[in-house]
């Protein structure tokens, strides 16, 4: 994929915040396959439907995404477990995170697949078959499910990792299958081009206009929102603030809990209309870091969706907490997160914290015992302007983990030394705007826009388009 920007610049020496405003450059992404790439999300083209790279962002979503996402549309696959593709048992959610991860498939496809051959992201009353033909792989006009040769491919592990490795084997051997990138074909009534690889393995998964039109329509739904994952909302004249998560809306209930996740300088303000289109996903209710006990007794210490059970009365009192600082929740309360490793006595700075060494002046953000580079000054401050820095010889510090750098909190407002292009982080991508007008017209706030050098700026993978 070539990107192509044609920039109108003013001045190329100073890049200040009001020169900026003035001489932002339309940015046009250009894909060497998609020259007639519809823009429009209201108009569905046959011959493009969605990029590859759409097709293999495999990391665009956690398990913990994947279980919350299915949580906040009620759907029964957030409680159920399945017999995995390569054995055991295990969640729905993990056996899409993993069949993702393995076929370098997104774990978005898998799940937009999963509503248009059986509504299991929607139907609240899935039947055994549902779940037995999850993806619709091995099953075609004139086949019978009851037919002995498809039973190989029945179940819902087995679904999800054959759509997964189907989908794979049309990226790496293209030739082999019907329809092809520019091969024109004639599909029911309609003459098709696919302008992607992506586009092509849609056909030839399922060679109608009506099926592939049904996954866009979902795709654009769950997916296609205006703006981007980790995006802060609030409404004109409204005091409610919400997170933009999975596609979701999700109401941070209180201003205490907004600061101890978020900084309240990224919030868009927007129309009450534009936060009622997407979807209402389960609220914030804790503070960051909250100690919770169930019902059963169990103290967990919240870290952002993760509930992580804190094993012993010991590594409470080791870790410092205080047992007055505990709230109970129910079983209710429990179902809207996902369970993480528990805390024991090896867990190292569970809440996080900036180690410093003395010798270097390098900065870490260490957290369960891994710690984390920071690569500029602008991310320290950007992502813990709250925490204290801790100086320590570098004999500590070679007692932890070497994890990947710090990027950008989810949110952010940024553009590099190499050109004036602005992205706005998501899901620890950059993703540009497409325009000047387009920033202004979202709301985002030129003063809050973040320089920062080329280099930490690729530790951020490019993402898709703002347009």
């Amino acid at each position: 994929m070539d990107i192509v920007r044609i920039a109108i610049i003013k001045s190329a020496e100073h890049f200040s915040v009001l020169i900026m405003k003035k001489i932002f450059i339309v940015t046009i992404i250009a894909f060497i396959l998609l020259p007639c790439q519809v823009l429009a999300d209201e108009i569905f083209d046959q011959n493009f439907i969605i990029s590859d790279s759409q097709l293999t962002d495999y990391d665009s979503m956690s398990e913990a995404d994947i279980r919350n996402f299915l949580l906040a549309r009620q759907s029964r696959l957030a409680s159920k477990s399945f017999a995995d593709f390569y054995g055991g048992t295990k969640r729905a959610s993990l056996i899409i995170f993993q069949a993702a991860l393995r076929n370098h498939i997104n774990p978005k496809f898998i799940l937009t697949m999963l509503q248009k051959e059986q509504s299991l992201v929607e139907n609240k009353e899935p039947s055994a078959r549902n779940y037995d033909w999850a993806t619709g792989y091995g099953l075609c006009d004139s086949c019978s499910s009851d037919d002995p040769s498809l039973a190989i491919f029945k179940g819902f592990g087995n679904q999800v990792e054959y759509l997964g490795k189907i989908m794979k084997k049309y990226l790496t051997y293209p030739d082999q299958y019907n329809f092809q990138v520019g091969k024109t074909s004639q599909v029911d009534l309609y003459l098709v081009t696919p302008l992607s690889q992506a586009t092509a393995n849609l056909y030839n998964y399922t060679p109608h206009i009506l099926g592939n039109k049904n996954f866009w329509k979902i795709w654009q739904d769950y997916w296609e929102k205006t703006y981007p994952d980790g995006t802060l909302l609030k409404a004109v004249d409204n005091k409610d603030v919400w997170l933009i998560s999975n596609g979701l809306r999700r109401k941070i209930n209180s201003f205490s809990i907004l600061l101890s996740r978020f900084d309240p300088k990224k919030i868009v303000v927007v129309n009450q209309l534009e936060i009622d289109s997407y979807p209402s996903g389960p609220e914030i209710r804790f503070n960051n870091y909250s100690l919770l006990r169930d019902p059963s007794g169990k103290i967990y210490l919240l870290q952002d969706d993760s509930l992580r059970h804190i094993n012993s009365p010991e590594v409470f009192k080791i870790l410092g907490f205080n047992i007055e600082e505990v709230e109970d929740i129910t079983d209710v309360d429990l179902t809207n997160y996902n369970i993480g490793e528990p805390l024991t006595l090896q867990s190292a700075y569970p809440t996080g914290a900036l180690l410093q060494n003395k010798k270097t002046g390098g900065i870490y953000f260490v957290q369960d015992g891994i710690k984390y580079p920071i690569l500029a000054r602008e991310i320290w401050l950007n992502n813990y302007s709250e925490k204290t820095v801790i100086k320590v010889l570098p004999e500590e510090l070679q007692k932890y983990t070497d994890g990947l750098p710090v990027k950008f909190s989810d949110g952010t407002l940024v553009k590099s030394d190499a050109g004036p292009d602005v992205f706005v982080i998501s899901s620890g991508k950059r993703r540009p705007v497409i325009s000047g007008d387009k920033f202004e017209e979202l709301g985002y706030s030129w003063e809050k826009i973040i320089s920062t050098t080329q280099t930490v700026a690729e530790i951020h993978p490019l993402g898709e388009i703002i347009k």
